[in-house]
């Protein structure tokens, strides 16, 4: 298990420190990363985001929230697996926060991780065949009953450790999504990254913040779908403004995936057009009668 802890400049601890990584990894070994926040009752936080996870993958992903002495913990759990072998390294997970009238971006430090080669020390290729073993042969059939009945016990437990932790943890009420998605594109550093012609990168990010704000907004799994796959569910719900989200979708995808490079007045306003339109889509506010 890798744990993260991360820290602002009002008052919220952090350190950082590694455990339970005695065990060799090797490529499509499952190991938790765990990110955790303390910070006061009155911070907002949003949810951890990375540019992109390469080469690893997500393949679970557990929240939760403990309150204590005045302070609130948010635990991030993702298991993640690694397609690659040699020093790589987990990219920093980024938070945006709003505390006491300003905005910050929260920058966790990058953490290295050995993934070990699945071939035999010195063997460069696939040995020639041994000679045949003669049969009867139980012993593989022991091994692998052992090995399964091993991992019958472990499911067990991990199942009912998983009921204990749920019973006594809270699920911490997420900021609505249309909030999140506006502060995302705020802190967004559009200067730094267009000044080093980081177009696809600005481009990315920006569809990435809409897809979780559909997602989360509309209820469906926009992160994971492409944009034909979007706008089909946008259709099936019949949500507005589909039209100019395919348009945004489809430019991004032209910027990300085929190497077009738009005018620079098309790039500067695309964080507007983005801020649009999460505005016009997001719920309108109860009117407050005049006493």
């Amino acid at each position: 298990m890798i744990i993260l802890l991360l820290a602002l400049q009002i008052g919220i601890d952090a350190e950082l420190h590694q455990k339970d990584m005695n065990r060799v990894l090797t490529i499509g070994d499952p190991f938790e990363v765990v990110v955790t926040v303390n910070h006061p009752h009155d911070a907002e936080i949003s949810m951890p985001y990375v540019d992109t996870l390469e080469p690893f993958m997500v393949i679970d992903q557990k929240n939760q929230r403990i309150e204590e002495r005045g302070m609130i913990r948010e635990v991030y759990r993702y298991t993640l697996v690694s397609f690659d072998t040699g020093e790589l390294k987990v990219p920093p997970f980024k938070f945006i926060v709003r505390y006491d009238g300003r905005i910050d971006t929260l920058l966790s430090s990058g953490l290295d991780v050995k993934i070990a080669t699945v071939l035999p020390e010195g063997m460069q290729d696939i040995n020639d065949i041994k000679d045949a073993v003669r049969f009867p042969n139980f012993r593989p059939l022991v091994i692998g009953a052992i090995i399964l009945l091993i991992a019958a016990i472990g499911y067990l437990i991990y199942h009912y450790l998983r009921r204990i932790r749920k019973s006594m943890v809270h699920a911490r009420p997420l900021p609505p999504p249309w909030i999140e998605a506006i502060l995302a594109l705020e802190r967004l550093p559009i200067d730094e990254w267009l000044a080093r012609g980081n177009v696809k990168k600005y481009y990315y990010s920006l569809s990435e913040i809409l897809k979780r704000y559909l997602e989360r907004r509309f209820e469906f799994r926009a992160v994971e779908q492409t944009t034909t796959e979007i706008i089909s569910n946008m259709r099936a719900l019949r949500i507005p403004q589909r039209d100019e989200f395919n348009r945004f979708f489809t430019n991004a995808d032209l910027v990300k995936y085929a190497k077009y490079v738009p005018p620079g007045s098309e790039v500067t306003s695309a964080i507007d057009e983005a801020r649009d339109l999460v505005n016009k889509t997001k719920p309108d506010e109860p009117v407050q009668e005049k006493r």
